[in-house]
């Protein structure tokens, strides 16, 4: 098989709804390329670079962890994203932490297709500056394996007055955006989900030399008239109707 014909192959291996991050395009093609001369002469040199290239992650561990936010933190787990703000309007600031496992760019579960999940925690914050764990969703974030072979799709969190936002992209094979937003509800001292937004590009066919490379393809937005109420410890990323 020539490397041209196992790239091509590997640049269509699309997971978990086929739903990647622009700066690492152009190193994925080179290791994908490297990897592929290093093995061409095994037969099983396809499986082998898929192997490896699976588990590429873009979210590194984050080496200095607030004091009062180890605690939260899982034995054999690390944290990739911490975001603050004011997730319920009392005037304090809240956290989000998504975690990993750090065995997960290592742990090949591809025979069951169970790739390791990513626990998002909800803190909020108290009056004496502690932490109180308020709700832990392991289906909030894609896994690391869920942008198919352009890598980790997920791109971070946000949260500001009352709202909080997980964000997720690729730019490869594919390029689409998706940013899914929760709201809290005073009345029911709840999250809800308040809206998801997904966008994803195609390339312009345009012979204009001054054309802009991509063209927006599908601008869809969601709110609840669509996919109903759902609170945050009740969200799935992983069923398209959220729940």
């Amino acid at each position: 098989m020539n490397k041209l014909l196992i790239l091509g192959s590997l640049l269509i291996l699309i997971s978990c709804g086929n739903k990647t991050n622009d700066k690492n395009v152009e190193q994925t093609k080179d290791t994908l390329i490297s990897k592929i001369s290093d093995k061409e002469q095994s037969t099983s040199s396809t499986i082998d670079t898929i192997e490896i290239r699976k588990h590429e992650t873009f979210n590194e561990n984050i080496d200095s962890i607030p004091e009062v936010l180890e605690p939260f933190i899982p034995k054999n787990y690390s944290a990739i994203n911490i975001s603050s703000g004011d997730a319920n309007l009392d005037g304090l600031t809240d956290k989000i932490l998504v975690l990993r496992k750090n065995t997960e760019e290592t742990t090949s579960n591809h025979a069951e297709d169970k790739p390791d999940k990513r626990p998002l925690l909800l803190l909020l914050g108290q009056p004496d500056n502690s932490y109180k764990l308020i709700y832990r969703n392991d289906n909030a974030v894609y896994c690391i394996d869920c942008g198919g072979v352009f890598g980790d799709p997920f791109t971070g969190t946000t949260i500001k007055n009352g709202y909080f936002s997980i964000e997720h992209g690729i730019a490869g094979g594919q390029h689409w955006e998706q940013v899914v937003t929760f709201k809290y509800d005073r009345s029911k001292k709840n999250w809800f989900l308040y809206k998801d937004h997904y966008v994803s590009y195609k390339l312009n066919e345009s012979d204009d030399p001054d054309a802009e490379a991509l063209v927006l393809d599908v601008d869809n937005m969601e709110t609840s008239k669509e996919f109903g109420i759902i609170s945050f410890e009740k969200f799935n990323i992983y069923n398209e109707d959220g729940n």
